[in-house]
């Protein structure tokens, strides 16, 4: 009886450290998937902020070209841990009278943005704003 009495819990004492090894890995599959998508929020929300900053200064800056805006971009993102790079694309469009934007996008991974902005021109709207008083 004695005998048979130690079989049994040592049998328990295993059946407990099975048991024990499967939550632990569950855990840490748990935590690691945690981690994981921290990394790649961290790395959406890097990639928009640098986007829009940059965008941003493009639109109130006159000297600064879009080509030198995206690689500022680059620059301002860093290295994403999620995937290899990001990739932003900033362009000016439309005129003076109609009002010129700034599209930039950026993308990376599963992640993508795209962004248009007026450029800031206060001169052109005293212009205007000249011009319908003048009709008034």
């Amino acid at each position: 009886m004695d005998w048979a009495g130690g079989i049994m819990k040592g049998g328990l004492r295993g059946s407990y450290t099975i048991e024990a090894s499967f939550v632990m890995a569950l855990v840490l599959w748990a935590l690691l998937f945690s981690v994981q998508s921290a990394y790649r929020l961290r790395d959406e929300v890097v990639g928009a902020m640098a986007l829009t900053e940059s965008a941003e200064r493009l639109s109130h800056n006159e000297t600064e070209l879009p080509s030198e805006a995206a690689s500022w971009a680059s620059n301002r993102a860093g290295t994403p841990f999620s995937w290899k790079q990001y990739e932003f694309q900033i362009h000016l469009s439309g005129n003076p009278i109609t009002g010129r934007k700034v599209k930039a996008s950026g993308k990376g991974g599963k992640w993508g943005l795209e962004l248009e902005r007026d450029v800031f021109d206060p001169e052109n709207f005293l212009r205007i704003l000249t011009l319908i008083h003048q009709e008034e």
